[in-house]
């Protein structure tokens, strides 16, 4: 390599040093707004739940899908309950609706709220 090569690589790998400060930067404020909207979209949740929303929202991600019929008998609350909670919790963003191929819907817990709320209390 010529003198004018090394030079080249030496600004090359500063560049390359600075964007990577930058990049963990920007990665970091990601997280951050990540964090906040995911903490924001928690009180939301807590916000609507009952007790019996509470026993009806794990329900909602049972594997075989329960419909709105079965997860209302289960938790001793009415279908239009049900209902009217899954379109609440739509409209906020909270979780997410899916379809499958053979037509059936499922939802995604977008948040991982299910995870939080199985957690052990202080």
């Amino acid at each position: 390599m010529t003198a004018s090569n090394d030079e080249l690589l030496t600004v090359l790998k500063e560049i390359r040093d600075i964007l990577s400060r930058v990049y963990v930067c920007f990665e970091d404020q990601y997280r951050e707004k990540q964090a906040q909207k995911a903490q924001e979209k928690l009180e939301a949740l807590k916000g609507m739940m009952t007790p019996e929303r509470e026993r009806v929202y794990p329900l909602l991600f049972d594997h075989p899908r329960l419909s709105q019929a079965e997860i209302a008998s289960r938790t001793d609350t009415s279908q239009p309950t049900v209902s009217r909670f899954i379109a609440a919790l739509l409209e906020q963003g909270l979780i997410e609706e899916t379809q499958s191929k053979n037509g059936s819907v499922t939802y995604v817990d977008k948040y991982d709220f299910l995870e939080l709320m199985e957690a052990p209390r202080d």
